[in-house]
């Protein structure tokens, strides 16, 4: 088919995506991707002809897109805390709840200079949008897998973030074994069961590294560990915060010991518990 501008291919393109929840969106981005423009030069665009190369790429997108691939890895990139992050499927594409982690984590009371450790780091979004919030403090950005690790550290140079260490760690046990404590440790684990996974939407299913979200068959086996290890990992008065999944908080709360303050909920734009957050109260 033959387009007379840019326009009328946009158009097309959105009526070709209309099942999404924002096909001119996706439509301009998708367009925008294949062409190499950003958003000024789109528009300015708009009424020129449209040229065989950009149809075939652009062909290629739409496809993908129909055939349930998530808009961020077509694009490569997604925004998180108002910065952009580098996505592939080696790592989760960060949700707009996750920013919970990060306001509760400005709300508490630590130093400008404290040390944070983000668990699981992925792609680095929560590592790197506490360190541009807080440039004083000593951030490490901890992950298994070394691949991620290395797109967190290349999005913490795209967003000009200097104040983060990168390291290899299996949860905490890169810092119990050194012995190395923090004021506060933050996570977005994997909390999917998985029988709940099965379940999931299936551009999650089939896109994103299952890894990163199927934590065993109850869901909470990585956030069991996660609390053990930061008892060993968190100075006296320091803070734990983390994103679990729906129905979990009272087997959460089963977890915290008597040398915890009673953890507290903060519950994501559509009211469900989305973020736990502790206190250690005493030395281990």
């Amino acid at each position: 088919m033959k387009y007379k501008s840019l326009e009328q291919l946009f158009r097309q393109t959105a009526s070709r995506l209309s099942l999404s929840s924002c096909p001119f969106l996706e439509a301009r981005l998708l367009i925008q991707k294949a062409a190499g423009w950003d958003e000024s030069e789109f528009f300015r665009q708009l009424d020129s002809p449209v040229r065989p190369v950009l149809l075939r790429k652009l062909e290629t997108l739409v496809r993908r897109r129909l055939s349930g691939w998530p808009v961020a890895y077509l694009l490569g990139r997604k925004e998180f805390w108002s910065l952009e992050f580098k996505v592939n499927r080696l790592v989760l594409i960060p949700r707009p709840e996750t920013e919970l982690v990060v306001e509760k984590v400005l709300s508490l009371p630590l130093s400008d200079e404290c040390r944070l450790l983000d668990v699981g780091t992925g792609c680095g979004n929560l590592a790197v949008a506490l360190a541009r919030e807080k440039p004083l403090a000593r951030v490490v950005a901890a992950d298994i897998s070394r691949r991620a690790l290395r797109l967190a550290a290349e999005n913490a140079r795209k967003n000009r973030v200097k104040n983060i260490t990168f390291v290899h760690s299996d949860l905490l046990e890169y810092f119990i074994k050194r012995k190395l404590q923090f004021e506060a440790i933050v996570s977005n684990p994997p909390y999917v069961s998985q029988s709940d996974w099965e379940k999931l939407d299936r551009p999650v299913r089939d896109f994103e590294p299952k890894r990163a979200l199927v934590a065993g068959p109850t869901g909470l086996e990585i956030i069991a560990r996660l609390v053990s290890q930061a008892d060993l990992c968190l100075r006296p008065g320091g803070f734990l915060v983390f994103e679990f999944g729906a129905g979990q908080e009272k087997e959460i709360f089963k977890l915290f010991g008597p040398g915890w303050s009673r953890p507290e909920i903060t519950k994501d734009y559509s009211g469900q518990p989305r973020v736990m957050s502790a206190r250690k109260t005493s030395q281990s």
